[in-house]
């Protein structure tokens, strides 16, 4: 879904890790619903949690163990210390940097 960035995690592991290893497969859903079929050591997925549901699923099959990113909530706490100002502008930043999409972007603030 995000083709570049598949290019470049591909691109880093190819250089830098041991190819007998570890191993990058680019695809969408139908290559997911693939390689879900076929035994695997461990599987790291960042994804939706409706998306992330399906692959333990298929994982739970073989036993292989999953370390998700499912883009969980993520707060911001505000204390009565804080420079308002300050902390709204980087509360913002956070949220909307990247158009909201990163793993981290702030979805609430507890004060």
């Amino acid at each position: 879904m995000s083709p570049c960035s598949s290019a470049a995690v591909r691109k880093l592991v190819e250089n830098y890790l041991d190819r007998d290893a570890y191993s990058v497969i680019e695809g969408g859903p139908e290559v997911a619903i693939e390689i879900t079929k076929h035994k695997f050591d461990f599987i790291c997925f960042t994804g939706s949690t409706m998306k992330g549901k399906l692959v333990a699923e298929a994982a739970a099959k073989n036993m292989t163990p999953c370390l998700m990113e499912l883009g969980g909530k993520c707060p911001a706490i505000v204390d009565e210390s804080a420079n308002i100002d300050f902390a709204a502008s980087k509360i913002a930043f956070a949220r909307f940097n990247n158009s909201g999409q990163t793993c981290i972007g702030v979805d609430y603030i507890i004060c």
